[in-house]
């Protein structure tokens, strides 16, 4: 069987010209090579890149994230007019003001793994809330994706925050807490896994390979996926011609920041993708997002 995990936004092109990537390879200081991506949003454009991406997730990539795929294609698929508005009526109600910042954050993950990594989430947390001002426990992202023809479970872990090095901290606390609880986000994953081209086929591979009874090595399989989204007004406020050298000298002190705090809650850097991304104030961004998406207190 040729297993592959399809994305399941399909807009990746845009998504990637408002969502703009710093081409370049890290590696520690021992000489070790960790995944690590700089994004930033794009300096130019009408309307702004920032409302171009509130666009984006309001014409489809909320509801991707927030409901199952099959739920997405059947109310869809009806081809009513207005469906797709109600379907982001039905995802913003299950958001609230309450919880928008680390909502926000996940959204961010969830687009970054599905558009550069092509790792597609293999659960909906967020569809299954009691309360939409309570938050969803665990792993903030379940996601998966095959690499040379190995099967690669992601926990993701998201962060907005005024601070990256504080960010930082909390971030490699809580992936370590999402990997010792597994079994967990196993228990659902087998009872509620859903994600674009899955057939019964690929659907009994992957309990399987994610069987924590089977005989599969769940230390090769599980890795680790982390957003920090910080405040850098400084270095926004950059040249354009100034501003890539400028954010590859940050990002390398982050990246190295990050990754050694990692290490000491015993999670191996060669396991973990960081994705970072700078903007001028979390708290105006946060306030943008839901004014832009008139989320509900």
């Amino acid at each position: 069987m040729d297993k592959r995990l399809e994305p399941q936004l399909k807009n990746n092109d845009e998504i990637k010209a408002i969502l703009n990537k710093v081409d370049f390879t890290h590696k520690l200081d021992d000489g070790r090579s960790v995944e690590a991506l700089l994004i930033y949003l794009a300096p130019n454009g009408i309307p702004d890149s920032l409302t171009q991406f509130f666009s984006s997730l309001k014409n489809g990539i909320l509801a991707s994230f927030v409901f199952k795929c099959s739920e997405i294609e059947k109310k869809l698929g009806i081809k009513k007019e207005g469906a797709a508005t109600k379907l982001f009526d039905k995802a913003i109600r299950k958001l609230s003001q309450h919880t928008a910042q680390g909502e926000l954050g996940e959204l961010i993950l969830f687009t970054l793994l599905d558009v550069y990594l092509e790792a597609p989430k293999l659960l909906s947390k967020v569809a299954n809330k009691t309360s939409r001002r309570m938050p969803v426990y665990g792993a903030d992202g379940v996601h998966g994706q095959f690499y040379d023809g190995n099967f690669k479970l992601f926990l993701g872990e998201s962060k907005l925050h005024i601070d990256f090095k504080s960010a930082a901290s909390k971030a490699a606390k809580s992936i370590k807490s999402a990997k010792d609880k597994y079994q967990e986000e196993f228990d659902l994953l087998d009872s509620e896994m859903d994600f674009p081209n899955i057939d019964t086929d690929l659907e009994e591979y992957l309990l399987e390979v994610l069987n924590p009874l089977s005989d599969t090595d769940l230390d090769e399989i599980l890795h680790n996926s982390c957003f920090i989204g910080f405040s850098k007004p400084e270095l926004l406020q950059c040249s354009t011609e100034e501003f890539e050298q400028e954010y590859l000298n940050i990002g390398k002190e982050y990246i190295a920041d990050f990754y050694m705090k990692l290490e000491k809650q015993d999670l191996p850097a060669n396991k973990t993708v960081l994705m970072i991304l700078p903007f001028n104030c979390i708290e105006d961004l946060v306030e943008q997002f839901i004014k832009y998406m008139d989320i509900k207190k």
